[in-house]
């Protein structure tokens, strides 16, 4: 369940030794002992309030966008970044998982066969980021990413996060990939599943994009329209016929020209204007460590094949995906690549546009390996 900022700024206050008490008003009046008060730059005894158009007395404003705000989140820099938590887990029956085997794993160019099954102790890391989307709106929020760290496995975690318990430095001897690794692929798919979870964002900007362009055409063809004719009229007193229409093509041209440039540099700006910048940066980090069945596959293609775990993950009570080893936001299906038989989705398994050759992007971060060949 999601806390409101009170119950929030409450609950840091009281853990730094500060006595809380909630007013009718929706105010909070707090005692707070001098190192707390130094720190926040407050008086030792107050009230704070929470709405923007409060006004209750000599209450601190505790907002958002407060300094006050600012200087909790000091207390909590460099705490909580990295934490470790297991998650007791009622494992399903392995008959019931492998029923659903072919629905999570959907090849397209290879096959795959059941190899064995066990239960076994595995991590994931839920990744907490926040992003910043910026065009002519700002838009900022929270992505919460879960990945697998045996097999690399993401989704994004909307869900309410289940009860953990606090394990120190946690369990040794769990299989996992190297937390670098696991790290740079939740980035990778966070940044992914922000832009999908921006799609309404996006649309809303091309098509203002649009309806801009088109008003800035539709100025620069009425500007041409008067220029033609404020330069017909001009020319029309000259004489000679041949010299008249050789000045109205002279003087059509220049106009045209300096116009259609001036109209490109309109809609470079509006382009500008829209583009649409994503940063993402991470907050903090939970291992979570549980027990789960694992089905090892083996994925065959043509002659060369590669074992492979897939996990039943029970903090989201399905069967984890089969990862994308390029995007890690897979968008099935999923295909082989031949030369080191990486998992890619649909959509970085790319089809070249000058030779037609499809090729692995994980393989080739170049670009096409035929054309490039042929370049050198």
């Amino acid at each position: 369940m999601k806390k409101t900022l009170p119950e929030v700024v409450a609950e840091i206050l009281i853990h730094n030794g500060a006595v809380i008490e909630e007013t009718d008003d929706g105010c909070l009046e707090f005692l707070a002992t001098e190192t707390l008060a130094d720190k926040l730059n407050l008086p030792d005894y107050g009230k704070l309030r929470f709405g923007y158009n409060d006004s209750s007395g000599d209450a601190i404003s505790a907002t958002y966008d407060s300094e006050l705000f600012k200087a909790i989140a000091g207390l909590l820099k460099g705490k909580g970044e990295f934490s470790v938590a297991s998650f007791e887990s009622s494992c399903p029956d392995t008959e019931k998982l492998l029923k659903n085997l072919n629905d999570t794993i959907a090849l397209n160019n290879a096959t795959f066969r059941m190899e064995k099954s066990e239960t076994r102790k595995i991590s994931y890391l839920l990744c907490y980021f926040k992003y910043t989307a910026i065009s002519d709106e700002k838009r900022e929020g929270i992505a919460q990413v879960l990945i697998n760290e045996l097999n690399l496995s993401a989704v994004p975690f909307e869900d309410a996060l289940p009860e953990l318990e606090a394990v120190g430095e946690g369990s040794a001897g769990i299989e996992r990939h190297d937390l670098k690794r696991v790290f740079r692929s939740s980035y990778s798919a966070g940044v992914e599943m922000v832009k999908e979870s921006l799609k309404d964002f996006v649309r809303s900007l091309e098509r203002r994009l649009n309806r801009d362009i088109r008003r800035v055409h539709e100025y620069y063809e009425t500007l041409k329209n008067e220029a033609r004719i404020a330069i017909e009229k001009k020319a029309a007193s000259a004489k000679d016929r041949a010299a008249r229409e050789e000045e109205i093509d002279r003087q059509l041209k220049k106009k045209m020209n300096a116009i259609e440039t001036e109209c490109k540099w309109k809609v470079q700006d509006l382009k500008t204007k829209y583009s649409l910048n994503i940063r993402i940066e991470p907050l903090s980090i939970i291992r979570i460590e549980t027990r789960s069945p694992v089905l090892w596959i083996n994925i065959k293609r043509r002659l060369a094949a590669r074992p492979f775990p897939v996990t039943y993950n029970p903090l989201i009570k399905r069967l984890d995906d089969l990862p994308c080893e390029l995007c890690f936001n897979p968008k099935k299906p999923y295909f082989i690549c031949d030369d080191k038989l990486h998992i890619i989705c649909s959509a970085c398994f790319k089809t070249c546009p000058d030779c037609g050759k499809q090729y692995c992007g994980a393989c080739h971060t170049n670009g096409c390996p035929k054309c490039d060949k042929n370049k050198s």
